[in-house]
């Protein structure tokens, strides 16, 4: 069954769905840090004519600055 969202997303803007990620790595390493939020960059790889594609999921945490530290 085809969702409109997806019918509008898909067709009319071009946007990307991702189904199934596994961000757990993602949670662990912000625990870790005790920041909660990240840049989540998906690069897919660009093939003519096709619907999918592998892609090469990149998160990246920004730094901590103490006060009076400018980077």
């Amino acid at each position: 069954m085809l969702m409109p969202v997806h019918a509008v997303g898909l067709v009319a803007i071009g946007l990307w769905l991702l189904d199934n990620c596994d961000l757990e790595a993602c949670a662990a390493m912000a625990a870790e840090l005790g920041q909660w939020d990240l840049h989540l960059a998906v690069a897919p790889v660009r093939f003519a004519g096709t619907t999918g594609s592998p892609v090469n999921p990149i998160a990246t945490f920004r730094p901590r600055f103490t006060r009076g530290v400018t980077p």
